[in-house]
C-alpha cells in the first residue's frame, strides 16, 4: 500500500494532501464572545458532532463588537467524479441537513473550486453554538480550503 503525500497546513498541521476528487467543507461560524477561549468553548460542541477540527479564531470586534470568527474543517464524504458543482452543492446541503432536522434546504451557491451557503436563522443556530450570529459553510474542491482563504 502506497503511503499518501503529506503536505503542511497554515496551521502547522501535518495532512494528507487532497486529490482533485477531494471535497473538504470550511465552516466559519460568528459568535458573540468575550475572547478566543470564550468563542472556541460555545463552538466545541458543534466541532464535536460533525466531527471536525478548529483551524483558526479570530476577533471580529473590528466589524462586529464582541464577536468572534472561529473556522473549523470537516471532511466530505462527498466526491467531485462527474460534476464538480453537483458535488459541491451536495456536500454543503448535505452538512446543513446533518446539523438538525429543523434545518430548511439552504439555497447553495456555487463558483467551482466553491460552494457555500449561510445559516442566519437565531433560532436555529442558537441551538448549535449559543451566541452565534451566523454560519457560513464553504464546500471546496481539490484544494485545502482554509489555506487557501488565508494565504496571501
Amino acid at each position: 500500500m502506497r503511503s499518501p503525500k503529506l503536505t503542511m497546513t497554515a496551521c502547522g498541521t501535518i495532512r494528507p494532501v487532497m486529490g482533485a476528487e477531494d471535497l473538504e467543507l470550511l465552516v466559519t461560524i460568528v459568535v458573540e464572545a468575550a475572547d478566543e477561549q470564550q468563542a472556541r468553548a460555545a463552538c466545541e460542541p458543534l466541532v464535536s458532532r460533525v466531527a471536525g477540527r478548529v483551524v483558526d479564531a479570530r476577533d471580529t470586534s473590528d466589524e462586529e463588537p464582541g464577536c468572534w470568527s472561529v473556522a473549523i474543517t470537516v471532511a466530505s464524504d462527498e466526491k467531485a467524479t462527474h460534476s464538480v458543482s453537483g458535488a459541491l452543492g451536495r456536500a454543503v446541503r448535505t452538512f446543513v441537513r446533518r446539523l438538525d432536522d429543523g434545518f430548511p434546504t439552504p439555497r447553495v451557491q456555487c463558483e467551482p473550486p466553491t460552494a457555500w451557503t449561510v445559516l442566519d436563522d437565531p433560532d436555529l443556530i442558537n441551538v448549535l453554538v449559543p451566541g452565534a450570529e451566523r454560519i457560513l459553510v464553504e464546500a471546496w474542491a481539490g484544494v485545502d480550503p482554509f489555506w487557501s482563504k488565508h494565504a496571501q
